[in-house]
């Protein structure tokens, strides 16, 4: 195992090992971590309510719990409007790689379960990082 995979990338918001995979692999960069870990803390809010520690100096949101609901449902309605713009199939594909923290090969194994196990994870492995650049694009576009 690598220097890189051993510490991880510090963008990186879960250590998952498929986008640090990614990431020393050079298929994606910082822009796709980013918006990952954008999508990955807006999906878990916008699904359990619930917000990741952040850093001391960081910024805090002031509000009560109507604000709270507000934000919510703003972060529900991108992950919405992601979902419309990449499609489905992509949609599934970040909920499995991010939100699920499953691995390329359990990936592979529920998409295609009649390809050899290599060549079904590198397929997932090469479609998630195209997701992945897509969603930085898809982020952009979002007002």
């Amino acid at each position: 195992m690598s220097e890189a995979v051993k510490a991880g990338h510090p963008l990186i918001a879960v250590q998952l090992h498929t986008l640090q995979s990614l990431y020393d692999a050079q298929d994606i960069g910082d822009e796709e971590i980013a918006a990952a870990n954008r999508w990955y803390r807006e999906y878990i809010f916008a699904n359990t309510g619930v917000v990741d520690d952040r850093p001391d100096d960081w910024e805090r949101e002031k509000g009560d719990v109507h604000t709270w609901m507000l934000g919510r449902g703003r972060c529900s309605a991108r992950i919405s409007q992601i979902r419309d713009q990449l499609g489905l199939c992509a949609h599934l594909r970040l909920e499995m790689m991010l939100a699920r923290e499953m691995s390329f090969s359990a990936i592979a194994r529920m998409i295609y379960p009649d390809v050899s196990e290599g060549r079904a994870r590198m397929k997932v492995s090469a479609q998630c990082a195209l997701i992945l650049e897509q969603l930085v694009c898809a982020y952009r576009n979002i007002h």
